[in-house]
């Protein structure tokens, strides 16, 4: 509203008043009055008579000697005034040399809003008071019933300022704006804890994980928990009591955030008849997906059980990976991406997740492997961060083929994720964020499908 004050050409409003259109201001400017359309045709047709041009004034400003100003003696009109009934037939008298409108102008009707009294014979603007006025009441002192101080120290008139609101609300009803679809951001290999694993603060690291997802855009974690992590079983070799406890864990995670969890049911493919009952057990309870660890190494034929009942619910498998693998550790039978393909070419109709490919050790030995097994997508997720791994991926399998995850270690993810933001184009991006995973997943899991 710069510019308005002072003599000169008519501002912008003042020229759309005088052409019947409406003017509109910020939205967030209050005005508790609004006058009738009376009010803006006295000053339409003030402004056509040669009225002065300029409806701002700053704070404070010396009056102009304007016929239009009220006189020293003149009554100010307080804050609370009523309003003009809509019946009345007098008008208060008028000091002399203020303009008054055509005796013959119509009455306003019942319920249209009149403004104060004296206000229609001057121009649209500010109501300021000579000197002689300073010792009245600050209630009553300097402004009409509904002016608006704007935040830049300037008073708008009630009649600009209400046709101004009028054409807000207008153009706020009509909004039609579509609403919009957040990017989707799926991450395919997360974790959390529950009350018996080893981490006295599982609830502030639940909720951090949580946090943490929504500052880098996760829509949805697909997640698993193994068995206790250690405490009670050990972490690659979880006994059928704490796999039982932690997917319970998880399926409640799942209904508390229905949202922005899923869950992967964790068996131990050891026990056999207990891994092929807790699978049904979890796809029921709505988790959309299988996840074996360390327990027995990828290769072995007692996997096939799990692999055949995976394909009959049409859900994948994330198995637990080291990049070339080179020894044995205790408690544990370990895999590499040989030894995983291995399975998944006994298995060419299931969908296979090789986890981490971050996670350390040699990732190209990985890579290797893959490219002739078109069945393993490869996840992303792990510490790791190597010069060039994201590139040889790439190579090796191809776009379609990778998966965004995180792991325990969200803030390499998010690396990679902003990495791969600069090295595809937004198409291929979109695959590796979200499309890629809904594709390895039963239809209908998440939001986007």
């Amino acid at each position: 509203m710069a510019g308005a004050v002072g003599r000169g050409p008519p501002s912008a409003w003042c020229r759309a008043a005088a052409a019947g259109r409406p003017w509109a201001v910020s939205a967030r400017d209050r005005v508790e009055w609004v006058p009738g359309r009376e009010a803006l045709a006295r000053g339409a047709a003030h402004l056509r008579a040669g009225g002065e041009a300029g409806a701002l004034r700053p704070v404070g400003a010396a009056a102009r000697r304007a016929a239009a100003v009220h006189p020293a003696d003149a009554v100010a009109q307080p804050a609370d005034a009523v309003a003009q009934p809509a019946d009345a037939v007098a008008r208060p008298a008028v000091p002399a040399g203020v303009a008054v409108p055509p005796a013959d102008e119509a009455v306003p009707p019942a319920g249209v809003a009149v403004p104060p009294a004296a206000a229609a014979g001057r121009r649209p603007g500010p109501l300021v008071r000579p000197a002689a006025a300073a010792g009245r009441p600050a209630a009553a002192a300097g402004r009409p019933v509904g002016a608006v101080v704007r935040p830049v120290g300037a008073v708008v008139s009630a009649a600009a300022a209400g046709c101004a609101w009028q054409s807000c609300r207008s153009v706020m009803a009509q909004d039609t704006t579509p609403p919009q679809i957040p990017a989707m951001l799926i991450d395919v290999h997360a974790h959390f804890y529950h009350d018996r694993t080893l981490r006295a603060d599982w609830r502030e690291r639940n909720a951090s994980r949580l946090r943490a997802g929504e500052r880098i855009g996760i829509t949805t974690h697909v997640a698993s928990i193994l068995g206790s992590f250690g405490r009670t079983s050990p972490t690659y070799f979880p006994s059928p009591a704490d796999l039982e406890y932690g997917n319970n864990a998880l399926i409640g995670l799942e209904h508390t955030h229905p949202d922005r969890i899923r869950g992967y049911v964790t068996v131990n493919p050891n026990y056999a008849a207990h891994a092929r009952v807790e699978i049904q057990r979890g796809l029921a309870a709505g988790m959309i997906g299988i996840k074996l660890a360390a327990s027995r190494r990828a290769s072995d034929p007692l996997l096939d059980p799990i692999c055949e009942l995976a394909r009959e619910r049409g859900v994948p498998v994330l198995h637990h990976v080291w990049q070339h693998r080179r020894r044995d550790w205790p408690g544990q039978e370990a895999s590499d991406a040989v030894e995983l393909c291995v399975l998944a070419a006994r298995h060419p109709d299931v969908r296979f997740i090789l986890a981490h490919i971050g996670g350390g050790g040699d990732w190209q030995h990985s890579l290797a492997a893959l490219a002739r097994v078109p069945n393993v997508a490869v996840d992303l997720s792990g510490s790791g961060v190597d010069g060039g791994m994201l590139e040889s991926c790439l190579a090796a399998v191809g776009v379609e083929r990778l998966v965004w995850g995180t792991d325990l270690t969200m803030d390499t993810g998010w690396a990679k994720l902003r990495y791969l933001e600069r090295l595809l184009a937004p198409k291929e991006l979109e695959l590796v964020r979200w499309k890629n995973a809904a594709r390895l997943f039963p239809h209908g899991v998440f939001p986007s499908d």
